[in-house]
């Protein structure tokens, strides 16, 4: 049986290939699995249609920011690293719930474990996976009493489909830990779901970085700069 350091491990390594692949390559891979969900349940494929159509227009370029000194500077999104998704319910509401989430943090540019007990969603979700472009590794599914362990190794995002009560705990481990902060997505209201319909979910799952290009002179702007006295 693999142990969850080697689950995680293998999930962090097809992320870092991953996390440099570039945004429409990514979209292609994420809609290829959208396809092949959309073959066994309508409704989960709309749901992910939804996000990959909000991340394309959040993210499907990066945004120019002023440039002082003649500088081009862009702002643009990358993976945070490994992503914990926790269904805790098995009702049809849940797997929308943790749906909504996996989309968004794969196309974000994360790696996902999923930890659930909810046999007929894992069933869809690795069918759709294996015969999807997404990169071998990237998705793993794991039981649901193994999610304290992997939130100890290091994931940087928990996206957690539960309880008020499993929240306040699930939070509290995270404050506890040693390594980096992680953040925390939930949808405890399977009733109104807002965190599922957000439009702007996929930017939970996203660290912003910037990339600056020098396209007058070395530096910047050549009336600063200065040679000799």
């Amino acid at each position: 049986m693999v142990n969850n350091t080697t689950i995680f491990s293998d999930v962090f390594s097809a992320w870092e290939q991953w996390n440099i692949t570039e945004f429409a390559e990514q979209r292609e891979c994420v809609l290829s699995l959208q396809r092949n969900m959309n073959e066994v349940n309508g409704t989960l494929a709309s749901v992910m249609a939804y996000h990959i159509q909000q991340a394309n227009v959040l993210l499907g370029a990066p945004h120019l920011m002023p440039g002082p000194t003649g500088e081009t500077n862009e702002l643009y999104a990358a993976g945070r690293g490994v992503v914990l998704i926790i269904v805790e319910s098995e009702d049809a509401q849940a797997s929308i719930a943790a749906i909504a989430q996996i989309t968004a943090a794969l196309i974000a540019g994360n790696g996902v474990i999923v930890s659930s007990n909810n046999t007929t969603f894992n069933q869809l979700l690795v069918s759709a996976v294996e015969r999807s472009q997404l990169p071998s590794q990237l998705v793993h599914i794991v039981p649901l009493e193994e999610a304290n362990a992997f939130i100890d190794l290091d994931v940087r995002v928990v996206g957690l489909v539960g309880s008020e009560d499993t929240l306040w705990q699930v939070n509290h481990q995270l404050a506890s830990r040693t390594s980096a902060i992680g953040l925390l997505v939930s949808e405890t209201d399977l009733t109104s779901m807002p965190t599922s319909h957000d439009p702007n979910l996929v930017l939970k799952f996203i660290t912003e970085r910037t990339r600056t290009i020098n396209i007058t002179a070395v530096g910047g702007n050549a009336t600063l700069l200065e040679l000799g006295s």
